[in-house]
């Protein structure tokens, strides 16, 4: 992953591929935490994130997930954020964490893609919605919070299991 912070211009991109520091210090985290038997993998391929895997509802499981490594503040300033994915057909969401542990609130904005065509996505903060375990609070994730934010991701629990996978070119975050 090269990620570019540049703070005059209010910028931090992570670009990913088989450039020099590939996917430095991002990694999986599936429902096998819970007893689960989902399993997901993320590599550099084609210029890109590939993460893949198999999501499975067995042992009440149903979720994968892949997110980059904690560092308060890399987004501090950002108002929106734009992405370019491909991926199986599903529904994926982008998450914003503003804490390590898994029962505080995440901000989330869900995404569908396509199996052959890039799709460049752009939203505001403020239309992500914050979640707790999975269930909406019915609140919006606060632009001025971002300064919180330490941890990008990227998460599959639609219900729906199989194979899946998903090429991130980029996220950009402004």
């Amino acid at each position: 992953m090269k990620r570019l912070n540049l703070p005059w211009l209010m910028v931090c991109i992570f670009s990913f591929g088989s450039q020099e520091g590939g996917l430095e210090g991002w990694s999986t985290v599936d429902d096998r935490v819970m007893g689960g038997v989902s399993l997901s993998r993320v590599v550099a391929a084609d210029a890109c994130m590939r993460w893949e895997g198999m999501m499975s509802l067995e042992s009440n499981g149903g979720f994968v997930s892949v997110r980059s490594p904690w560092e308060l503040g890399q987004i501090r300033q950002a108002k929106k954020v734009t992405m370019r994915v491909r991926g199986s057909k599903g529904t994926f969401a982008l998450r914003l964490a503003t804490s390590g542990a898994y029962y505080e609130p995440i901000h989330q904005m869900g995404f569908e893609v396509d199996e052959v065509e890039w799709k460049t996505l752009t939203w505001s903060l403020e239309a992500f919605e914050t979640t707790v375990m999975g269930r909406p609070t019915g609140s919006r994730f606060d632009a001025g919070d971002a300064k919180d934010v330490g941890r990008i991701g990227l998460m599959k629990n639609d219900g729906r299991p199989g194979a899946f996978w998903l090429e991130v070119d980029f996220i950009r975050f402004e």
